[in-house]
């Protein structure tokens, strides 16, 4: 007997209906309820929210595929093929939506997946299906708070596991916007965000409460916590998989979960769609997520993203980084940025990969995934996407275990060279001291990619490497991303060079890469301009800030500055920091910084641009030393002049500090502009006279 055959569950969804916004059918409940597992600490004033927008769900006015049948009288279909061609119609469905231009959101795509393993995180393995029916449990009571479709913000505070992608994705499940937070941010800082988005809710899970909790009485939001009980199982609840730890084998008692008792697919007359789920046209027009930059310029600013944005996110970089279900991406990053949330995450759920989920970033624990060492077969990795940061504690971990070992060394690069099909470096520029030895220890080239919170990633290496046209070199970020548009511009001369991402074309074809054309020849540096359908809609609340951005034709300004050579896009930094305009020269501070990483003594490096009265700006190397290397007997003479052989002589750093760490975020990102007030302080508001280059050695910490 086939698990198809087996005695039908119901599924149970919300207490009463998604609020008045919503005029959805409401399943039957149990009498205990279902949200056991969900405290409600305050209560909307005035009740449920009104809906902002006409939507309707896709459940009005529908019966069910079942009614009027008599499965005692009539024989019964083969329920293997009655399940697939339920798969075929929903397969069907999606993409005659996206031949509209219509949006089929990640967690509708989970149906598509079912019983598939979706995560793993530290309690076990969870499969699309009990991801999805979680998902629409916690989006009922969301609805029953803010009203369905009505475009609330909803703000929630969860680790990295499940419950994250649970939360964000209830959020759009009931058509809220999702508002991401940190929990290693301060308190106040919390309470800008919640505050500067109107958040109308805010969710978080048991080991966040002591930090939520005072946030939401003080602001006087309404809070949920949720946890891993919300994952109903075989045998229960939460705890993973029950059938052998095998999240993809049958289940022996629950039937398809496509069949319509299930109510995740019911029919209205001859067409199939998705049980309480908001429609295309929707998601077609709705933002989705809030996330807040660094706010390196004054506060942080809440850029909106809508779900076309997101949804040309996921389509380029499928295709480009050939994403597909056969993956598993192994996630260690923040879940607050485009990197953590998009990249890592929604990407590979998008296309029924698997994401297995660590806490947060362990040297050892990353090693032990990549190297598969004492898992099972469903455990293994075959992607990862890290900082720069990450690749170097990897490296330092490897030198310090393996590194004397010369078989281990063989073994570790013959594994990732056969196991491990993609790694990814991106979110801040990539030593190449780091490229190289990661190369020499793994065989891999890393993939380095370009991207702002405000246009998601927009140029990319290629994924396949065929030759000089198609190939990995440091330092160089690649092409337009298929559906982005690329323009730069040379303010001095104000001549332009605009690059066009194409699916299937150049850089992206599938096959050889076309031949080399008499654009790939040009040689050109200046202000890096982006379009796309996945550039940004606006900050948050901020119209002055968000027209500044973008030029009278639309194209949006990085504030990057960029080179394009021999056919791929160099970043040179941003324009306000990293070019340094020192003597007359326009001096890369990047690439000043990778000369320096090269190094034996260098451990970290930063290079800044000081006021100065002869040179209009001096060039500063702030340095920290490796473990082994005392600062009293560093040399900086022979620094500069080692640097000699590697830099033009007008990029020499006309001063070097020495500190005992350079300050990074949890993106591996240094914020120059509060490194210079650390080590200057208000020193910096006048130009003063350029001083010896090694008069500040042996400075220490700052």
């Amino acid at each position: 007997m086939t698990k198809f055959m087996l005695a039908r569950r119901c599924l149970e969804v919300a207490t009463d209906t998604l609020g008045t916004a919503a005029n959805t059918l409401a399943p039957r409940l149990s009498a205990a309820g279902p949200f056991g597992w969900m405290k409600q600490y305050h209560t909307l004033p005035g009740g449920v929210r009104s809906p902002g927008r006409p939507y309707s769900t896709q459940t009005d006015s529908r019966k069910s595929a079942t009614q009027g049948f008599d499965d005692g009288d009539r024989p019964p279909v083969d329920p293997e093929a009655v399940h697939a061609d339920l798969l075929r119609r929903l397969t069907k469905l999606y993409e005659q939506e996206v031949a509209r231009e219509l949006i089929v959101p990640p967690f509708k795509r989970a149906l598509l997946y079912g019983e598939k393993a979706a995560v793993r995180d530290q309690v076990g393995d969870f499969t699309f299906i009990q991801l999805y029916e979680a998902v629409k449990r916690l989006a009922a009571q969301i609805s029953k708070c803010c009203g369905s479709a009505s475009q609330s913000r909803v703000a929630f505070l969860c680790p990295n596991n499940i419950t994250y992608v649970i939360s964000q994705w209830a959020c759009w499940f009931s058509g809220q916007v999702a508002v991401p937070l940190n929990a290693k941010y301060p308190a106040d800082l919390l309470e800008y965000y919640i505050k500067d988005s109107d958040a109308s809710l805010l969710l978080t899970t048991p080991e966040f409460l002591p930090l939520a909790e005072p946030l939401a009485a003080k602001l006087q939001k309404p809070l949920l916590v949720v946890n891993h009980d919300l994952i109903h199982t075989n045998g229960g609840v939460a705890g993973g998989t029950t059938n052998g730890g095998d999240a993809t084998a049958p289940m022996a008692d629950v039937v398809s979960y496509l069949d319509p008792t299930r109510e995740n697919l019911l029919q209205l007359n001859d067409t199939l769609v998705v049980e309480s789920a908001l429609n295309g046209e929707f998601y077609r027009d709705a933002n989705a997520l809030i996330l807040y930059t660094s706010g390196t310029t004054g506060k942080p600013k809440g850029v909106v993203l809508s779900y076309a944005n997101l949804d040309a996110q996921l389509r380029a970089l499928a295709h480009a980084w050939q994403v597909s279900a056969t993956d598993s991406v192994l996630h260690t990053l923040p879940l607050n940025h485009v990197h953590g949330t998009i990249n890592a995450l929604n990407l590979p759920l998008a296309v029924g990969a698997k994401c297995v989920m660590l806490p947060k970033f362990d040297s050892s624990s990353v090693w032990s995934y990549l190297l598969n060492v004492n898992m099972t077969t469903k455990e293994r990795v075959n992607v990862f996407m890290g900082v720069p940061t990450m690749y170097g504690l990897l490296i330092r971990e490897y030198d310090s275990v393996f590194g004397k070992n010369a078989r281990m060394c063989d073994y570790v690069k013959t594994h990732c060279k056969n196991k491990i099909r993609l790694m990814i470096s991106g979110s801040a520029p990539l030593p190449g001291n780091i490229f190289a030895r990661w190369n020499e220890i793994t065989g891999h080239r890393l993939l380095e990619r370009y991207g702002m919170t405000e246009i998601g990633m927009a140029i990319s290496n290629p994924y396949v490497q065929d030759g000089e046209q198609r190939s990995r070199k440091q330092g160089c970020v690649g092409m337009p991303l298929p559906g982005v548009s690329v323009r730069i511009v040379e303010q001095e001369s104000g001549r332009t060079l605009t690059l066009e991402g194409r699916e299937n074309e150049g850089y992206w074809k599938s096959g050889a890469a076309d031949s080399s054309s008499k654009q790939q020849e040009e040689t050109i540096a200046g202000q890096l301009y982006v379009k796309g359908r996945s550039v940004f809609r606006e900050y948050w609340q901020k119209p002055q800030e968000t027209a500044s951005e973008f030029d009278a034709d639309g194209w949006f300004r990085t504030g990057d500055t960029a080179r394009y050579e021999n056919g791929t896009i160099r970043i040179l930094g941003r324009t306000s920091v990293d070019i340094i305009k020192s003597g007359g020269f326009k001096l890369s501070a990047l690439e000043i910084e990778t000369a320096l990483h090269e190094h034996p003594d260098t451990s970290d490096v930063a290079v800044l641009g000081l006021p100065d009265e002869t040179w209009g700006q001096r060039v500063v190397a702030v340095i920290s030393l490796r473990d082994h290397v005392a600062a009293e007997s560093f040399s900086i003479p022979k620094l500069l002049v080692w640097l000699e052989q590697k830099l033009p002589k007008q990029a020499i750093p006309k001063e070097v500090r020495l500190v005992g760490e350079i300050p990074r975020n949890a993106m591996g990102k240094i914020n120059k502009r509060e490194l210079i007030d650390r080590l200057y302080g208000d020193s910096t508001a006048t130009a003063t006279p350029t001083p010896p280059a090694s008069s500040t050695a042996g400075d220490g910490k700052p």
